[in-house]
């Protein structure tokens, strides 16, 4: 592989499934960098990351998904990385996804490429208050971009680094429906492949039962002002 290749591995308390994403990770694609960022875990996420001598980055409290990613972004683009992918420190991304996904991104010449649950046709899947909020975002993506992005919220992405640097240093809750359309509004290619995931055997998801009233409210706000700074910024240029 000629590009420079680093996985970013956002992880919050994830002791139960790290060692296991880490070693996974090197047997399905050794060649490709691994930097985990700890986002201020109280657990043994850390000490279990030293152990296996791999590469941290310790933030010094929990910052959010966002900002965990943005760290690894500015890591990844301080040491020259070409193509960034993030990867769920939880168990559910399947390590054997990542070389096709990479593969897409690169025979597309695509900007991102999501790793998508549904863009298959798959059903939505989850509690009622999720699929119900996916349902909504994907066809938002309709109306804001003019094209149907289905799995807004996957966390499993493979991005070129020019991406990343439009992003760095934007406000974003979680990288989700806000950052795909912003980067799609400022011509971006994206794409969509799909892949499997599994269900969290370990740990707590960051969504909460209140969340799913705030976190879809949070997100189309965010969405909105996304969508309206891109165009401002259109017209500047």
């Amino acid at each position: 592989m000629k590009q420079r290749v680093i996985i970013v591995i956002p992880a919050y308390n994830e002791e139960k499934t790290i060692s296991n994403v880490l070693l996974g990770l090197r047997q399905a694609i050794p060649e490709c960098a691994r930097v985990v960022v700890n986002d201020g875990s109280k657990d043994a996420t850390g000490s279990i990351v030293e152990e296996l001598g791999e590469k941290q980055i310790k933030l010094p409290c929990n910052l959010g998904y966002g900002h965990a990613l943005q760290t690894g972004f500015k890591y990844a683009i301080s040491y020259g990385y070409e193509i960034i992918i993030c990867f769920d420190a939880d168990g559910q991304h399947q390590p054997e996804d990542v070389p096709p996904i990479l593969k897409t991104l690169i025979e597309r010449d695509a900007d991102m490429v999501i790793g998508s649950r549904y863009c298959d046709g798959s059903p939505y899947t989850g509690p009622f208050g999720r699929r119900l909020g996916q349902h909504i975002f994907s066809h938002l993506t309709r109306l804001l971009i003019g094209r149907r992005i289905f799995d807004t919220s996957s966390g499993f992405k493979a991005l070129k680094a020019r991406a990343c640097e439009d992003i760095i240093d934007g406000t974003f809750l979680d990288f989700h429906i806000e950052t795909l359309v912003r980067l799609s509004m400022f011509g971006f290619k994206i794409e969509e492949f799909p892949v499997t995931m599994r269900e969290r055997s370990f740990g707590r998801s960051m969504h909460s039962p209140t969340s799913f009233i705030e976190y879809p409210l949070k997100t189309l706000l965010l969405t909105i002002v996304a969508a309206i700074d891109a165009v401002f910024a259109r017209r500047g240029k």
